[in-house]
């Protein structure tokens, strides 16, 4: 198990520090400006090496059945309808929630949703193929659902780092310390639909949708609003932590 999260570790943050890396230095040297078709081809391509990275990986080191059903579960949309209305109302939730307490601002329309989705897709969701889809799992193979999901919240957040020096990117007025505790707050969430239904897809659904919600409820990125958000995910994670034990006693007796 080690091997293989070093692999990935590895392949992903080098491949894409490599890429936000440079598009950081060049719109440092003001040679490259931010918002034009190759500063966001670059984006893009630094944000879906987590998924091209593991599935490179699983496609070299696992079966060809491994392999199948590895990509079948990030292509299945076939689930209960109910768990999508549960991916869109807990990402709405996590998105609205900020608003009561100043940590985030309606600034959009709601419909902008719709028309981000599909873009978002690319720009967050697939991340998931490499977190959730692997990262997450594998972890749990030695450590607890809980402990997992905060490793891989903090790489999820490192990873994020050479945004913060890209002139012109939305995180370079973000604060770091926020969205690490948003990070792990997701993470948390994300963690709830992977271990109930095991699906790849519907974590890309719902990173998607987050990012999507985010365009209508602009965050407010100061600490405090990171901190609850984060106690909210813990919570939630918490109730259903205690309701999945208690289903699996059951089940035993």
């Amino acid at each position: 198990m080690a091997i293989e999260v070093r692999r990935f570790l590895f392949y992903t943050f080098a491949t894409s520090w490599i890429i936000w890396g440079s598009l950081a230095l060049l719109t440092q040297l003001n040679l490259l400006k931010f918002g034009n078709a190759t500063s966001m081809l670059l984006f893009i391509l630094g944000g879906i090496t987590p998924a091209i990275c593991e599935i490179w990986l699983k496609k070299k080191y696992s079966t060809k059945e491994e392999f199948k059903s590895f990509i079948h579960n990030v292509k299945n949309p076939k689930h209960p309808v109910s768990w999508y209305i549960f991916a869109i109302g807990l990402a709405f939730v996590a998105c609205f929630l900020p608003t009561l307490w100043g940590g985030a601002t309606m600034e959009n329309p709601m419909y902008l949703v719709l028309l981000e989705f599909p873009i978002m897709i690319i720009g967050g969701g697939l991340e998931e193929i490499g977190w959730r889809g692997f990262l997450q799992p594998t972890l749990q193979k030695r450590w607890s659902p809980f402990t997992s999901t905060i490793i891989v919240g903090i790489i999820w957040a490192v990873w994020h780092l050479p945004l913060w020096f890209v002139l012109g990117s939305n995180q370079i007025n973000m604060n770091f310390l926020w969205f690490s505790l948003t990070a792990l707050a997701l993470s948390f969430l994300l963690t709830i639909i992977y271990l109930s239904t095991k699906s790849i897809f519907l974590c890309i659904i719902f990173h998607a949708l987050i990012n999507s919600f985010w365009v209508v409820f602009v965050p407010v990125t100061n600490v405090s609003s990171g901190l609850f958000t984060f106690l909210f995910a813990l919570f939630l994670f918490t109730v259903f932590e205690v309701y999945r034990k208690s289903n699996f006693q059951k089940r035993m007796v």
